[in-house]
């Protein structure tokens, strides 16, 4: 016995050793465990307050960062910073609607710490914000789920009802969740009338049964308004109230059931095309909507608005169409109607037209101008994409504005406000160009104004100055809107002097200028005032007819060109075969070097026995290839009169006494062509050579260049007319008294060559003319019209057929965005290359582009497209990528080593000094019958190193 206690004292202090052992290996590894969650908790700590940083930084710098901000809630959440949270959350509901999502997690936040009166009426107003921003049921039920639980509060029932009422107004309607709403608003008052009943054992006061029956009244009628709704599980209602209510249901109530379960029928292949769709599901939410519209009920109309705008709440054109139906129906509920634009200007900032509507929206609800000014001011600072975007919003402003003019009553501080406001909008839109308002329209506006209602036609004059003097005056519209005001307000002096004005400068249309100002002396002159109209206009419109026919002519030509030349690379292309494959029409290499070689060896024979004993090496051209050839200005044909004109460099006419010719032998201008893939404009001084050049005439002259041969004087006047006066025209001319294709245009003044300069690469007679200022630049390079750089809003295009024209690229890249310019790259001659430049207003419009276009079909070519990034001059062929060439001209492939240097070059070696290096042994001596480039090289090059004078040359060239 004694035994057994004590072995059973030994196992329980063996087995208390091994607790004791266990507690301290448990012990141990909490202790490594919560070190290392310590150490974690510390990294992560360091991440996420690192990365707070950074986001704090991103959203300073732009406030509209949506996915930063809901970044910063997340981790703010994660690492339970209340007041911070807080701050991120209501930063972010400042600038952008929350989701039901964002409001839910915001809600269920906060609903546990509202535990007195004042964090409670917190949570109240997040929800009336919530509420306000989508169309949410499963908000709704949260809303009335927190009110019930304040229901101790005074009024706290009334409440309640009143929250279930307006979640029923706003939600009861949404036939798939709707009902929710209902079964809960039932639930609640259920729970009501049972807390009127009598204890068990009991009998019910007068009271108790009077409150007991009006609240059983309250939960039938919840019922009968439910059931005259289309709502899904509409049969279960029906069952559920026919077990509560003991009496016969009455026929109003079953007529109203049976309509209902009618219209579900008809909405429900809509409700199950919504099923079926993925979201965001616009196109099932846009035929549901037509379908309620055709039956004209509002509230069902706004509601599946309502459900549609949840789910597309960034679509602009989703928001127009619900703010269209809320103006046609005029629906005078301010808090539905103002509230909307709200809504709607949160969520697309950019569309102007939301904007614009907004602002006719408070004043047709007589808001005060401060108001409407401060709403001006928030659509200003949104940051549209394009002028015309603000146009829209300034317009809408200032005929507020003048709508608030009485004109009738004293007037004086409504009208500066509205001359203030207009100046500024004019010059606020100045700013992004002519583009912003093509047609002046803002400007015109404030003409009218001038001239009709102040009678002050001398602003009014000064205005459309300004509007002419911003490149518009050749457009005949403008000018037929001027004379409206002019005849209309202003005197008949001023009308001629506008129609002449008119008549010299537009080019669009001038047959209606001509038609306007024979009728405008019919009614208002006399016989020879007419008679002189109709001459003016006559002579007028033969001369614009005579172009017109030229042009048209040479439009001709120039598509038979182009026709000719497609058929002839089309032809290239098809008649390519692939690799391994011999052409028939190819001769034996074997044969053509043969033939070459003995071609090659007769003429060298011939130049070593005609050339003569005295015979001078030119000097060998360095590896940088030869020298550009000397240009020499043959003399002006015989009796010309009168100095040279300025920056002419080439030797005096006879007669004239002026300065001494220079000496210095001409040289054509090295810098390469100006253009990434274009031939750029020749200026004067690669005609020229360097002479004294009068500084004053110089700085009046435009030099023009690549002019068509069959233009004269008379021409380059009619094209130049428009510019300013000009006081000399000189065509240069060859000894036969024929064009070059240049001249020199001098005006009156400097302002002249600045508007002459806007004509830089305008095609005349089908080529390109090129227009530069007259000045000495054989000491600086040219500079280059366009950018060299990568231009991200700017997409380079290759491999169009030459028949693609202008309007037709403007056609195809306009559909992925507003373009701002199109630039066909052609030669001197007007004839294309088949490349083009598309600049977009928006790079992220240009990024969109090349992903829709790259590989585009365009007749039988496929394009090629690329955001422009040209390179830099002396890249090597292999660097730039080029998987495709260009045809020249002159129908061969033009094979550049570098940028702007070509390997077309001529070696003005002598073919008596380019000898084949001897073979080396073991070498076969008919491998290479022909002097290879690189063995021309190499003589060139040993030649060169020795210095070898006249006698070596003419010894080794004897053969001596």
């Amino acid at each position: 016995m004694a035994e057994s206690i004590e072995k059973a004292e030994a196992d329980k202090t063996i087995e208390e050793e091994c607790d004791e052992k266990e507690d301290t290996e448990d012990a141990e590894m909490q202790s490594d465990s919560s070190e290392s969650d310590v150490d974690i908790d510390e990294e992560d700590e360091e991440a996420n307050k690192k990365r707070l940083e950074e986001l704090q930084k991103q959203i300073e710098e732009n406030t509209y960062f949506y996915d930063g901000h809901t970044e910063m809630i997340k981790i703010l959440r994660n690492t339970g910073e209340l007041e911070k949270l807080r701050e991120a959350r209501e930063k972010m509901s400042q600038y952008f609607p929350l989701t039901q999502e964002l409001w839910l997690e915001w809600l269920r936040d906060e609903i546990p710490l509202a535990t007195d009166e004042k964090e409670r009426k917190h949570v109240y107003d997040l929800f009336e914000r919530a509420v306000k921003d989508y169309l949410s049921v499963d908000v709704w039920l949260e809303y009335v789920q927190f009110c019930i639980g304040g229901m101790g509060q005074i009024d706290g029932i009334s409440h309640i009802r009143d929250v279930f009422e307006r979640a029923l107004a706003t939600a009861g309607l949404h036939v798939a969740a709707g009902s929710s709403l209902w079964e809960a608003y039932r639930e609640f008052e259920n729970a009501l009338m049972s807390g009127y009943m009598p204890q068990p054992g009991q009998v019910a006061t007068p009271e108790q049964e009077e409150k007991f029956n009006s609240q059983q009244d309250r939960v039938v009628s919840l019922f009968k308004r439910q059931l005259s709704i289309p709502l899904m599980d509409m049969h279960e209602t029906m069952s559920e109230f026919k077990e509560y209510y003991e009496d016969e249901i009455d026929d109003g109530t079953k007529e109203a059931y049976t309509k209902a379960l009618e219209k579900l029928e008809k909405l429900m292949p809509y409700e199950e095309a919504l099923t079926a769709a993925e979201p965001p599901r616009l196109d099932a939410y846009l035929s549901y909507i037509d379908y309620e519209m055709t039956h004209d009920d509002p509230a069902r109309i706004q509601n599946i608005f309502e459900r549609a705008l949840q789910e597309n709440c960034l679509n602009s054109e989703l928001w127009l169409k619900y703010a269209k139906y809320l103006d046609h129906k005029r629906l005078q509920v301010e808090t539905l109607v103002l509230g909307m634009y709200e809504r709607s200007v949160r969520n697309c900032p950019w569309c102007s037209q939301l904007w614009q509507r907004y602002v006719l929206a408070m004043e047709r609800f007589h808001k005060p101008q401060k108001e409407i000014k401060e709403l001006v001011d928030r659509a200003l600072q949104c940051g549209f994409n394009s002028g015309a975007d603000y146009l829209v919003v300034w317009s809408t402003y200032c005929d507020y504005l003048r709508r608030r003019i009485k004109w009738n009553q004293d007037h004086e501080e409504e009208l500066d406000l509205f001359r203030i406001t207009i100046e500024s909008a004019v010059n606020f839109l100045a700013y992004y160009g002519v583009e912003a308002d093509p047609k002046g329209s803002l400007q015109q506006f404030w003409a009218v104004i001038e001239g009709k209602f102040c009678g002050n036609m001398t602003r009014a004059r000064e205005i459309w100055t300004e509007i002419m003097s911003a490149g518009r005056n050749h457009e005949a519209a403008l000018w037929l809107d001027y004379l409206r005001l002019e005849r209309a307000y202003g005197d008949n002096k001023h009308c001629r002097k506008l129609l002449n004005r008119a008549l010299n400068v537009v080019t669009d249309w001038p047959e209606a200028i001509v038609e306007a100002m024979i009728n405008f002396e019919r009614e208002e002159g006399d016989l020879e005032q007419y008679d002189a109209a109709v001459t003016k206009c006559e002579v007028h419109m033969d001369a614009v007819n005579k172009e017109r026919k030229e042009a048209e002519q040479e439009e001709k030509r120039q598509n038979r060109r182009i026709e000719k030349k497609q058929k002839r690379f089309d032809a290239k292309q098809k008649g390519k075969k692939g690799p391994g494959q011999k052409n028939d029409t190819e001769k034996s290499p074997k044969k053509v070097s043969e033939g070459k070689a003995v071609k090659n060896e007769n003429r060298k024979r011939k130049v070593s026995q005609e050339e003569p004993n005295d015979f001078k090496v030119p000097e060998v051209p360095n590896s940088k290839g030869p020298p550009p050839p000397v240009f020499k200005e043959p003399p002006p044909p015989t009796g010309q009169k009168g100095p040279p004109p300025p920056g002419f460099k080439g030797p005096p006419p006879p007669g004239y006494k002026g300065a001494e010719p220079a000496t210095k032998k001409p040289k054509i201008d090295e810098t390469p062509n100006n253009g990434a893939g274009g031939d750029g404009p020749t200026t004067h001084s690669d005609f020229v050579e360097k002479a004294e050049q009068d500084p004053d005439k110089s700085r009046r002259t435009s030099f023009v260049s690549n002019l068509d041969y069959s233009i004269d004087e008379d021409r380059i006047g009619q094209i130049f007319a428009k510019c300013g006066e000009m006081t000399d025209i000189r065509l240069v001319k060859t000894i036969k008294g024929k064009s070059k294709g240049y001249a020199y245009v001098e005006f009156k003044d400097e302002l002249g060559v600045l508007e002459a300069l806007k004509l830089d690469r305008t095609p005349i007679e089908g080529r390109p003319m090129f227009v530069s200022k007259c000045e000495d630049r054989s000491q600086k390079k040219a500079q280059f019209k366009f950018s060299t750089a990568m231009e991200k809003n700017k997409l380079f295009i290759k491999n169009l057929p030459f028949t693609c024209s202008k309007d037709a690229l403007i056609q195809i890249f306009s559909e992925h965005g507003p373009v701002k310019e199109v630039r066909m790259v052609t030669y001197r001659s007007g004839a294309p290359k088949g490349l083009a430049y598309v600049e977009f207003e928006d790079e992220q419009d240009a990024a969109k582009a090349v992903m829709k276009t790259d590989g585009l079909k365009i007749g039988d070519h496929e394009i090629e497209v690329a955001i422009s990034n040209p390179p830099q001059r002396g890249t090597p062929v292999n660097v730039r990528e080029e998987t495709s060439f260009t045809p020249t001209l002159g129908g061969g492939k033009k094979e550049t080593e570098t940028r702007g240097k070509a390997r077309t070059q001529l070696s003005l070696v002598p073919r008596s000094i380019q000898r084949t290096p001897a073979p080396s042994k073991g070498a076969n001596p008919k491998s290479n019958p022909l002097p290879s480039l690189e063995a021309n090289g190499q003589a060139a090059a040993s030649a060169t190193a020795t210095k070898m004078s006249n006698d070596d040359f003419r010894k080794m060239l004897l053969k001596k």
